[in-house]
């Protein structure tokens, strides 16, 4: 099941961490099509070091996290009514 952090650093840091393998869809706090982008959990722009900031979930944005591309892809169906937009670093 997705997992949404929003002004929850610590929470989000530990999900990483406990998900390698995951994805994360990094989005403004009231998801359009112009800001869900899919990432692998492993993506340096969704983990590490904050480009913008120190904060990875306060702000204008927000992550949502789940161990399988599936479970994302029916999120964005059903929450957004759309379709990710897949990051072309990590190429998910």
């Amino acid at each position: 099941m997705p997992q949404p952090f929003e002004n929850d650093d610590t929470g989000y840091l530990d999900w990483l961490a406990e998900h390698p393998g995951g994805f994360v869809v990094n989005s403004y706090r009231s998801p359009h099509a112009s800001s869900r982008r899919l990432h692998r959990a492993s993506c340096h722009t969704v983990s590490g070091v904050p480009a913008r900031g120190d904060r990875w979930t306060s702000g204008d944005y927000s992550k949502t996290c789940a161990a399988s591309r599936d479970e994302l892809d029916g999120w964005a169906q059903e929450v957004i009514r759309g379709v990710l937009n897949p990051c072309p670093r990590c190429q998910p």
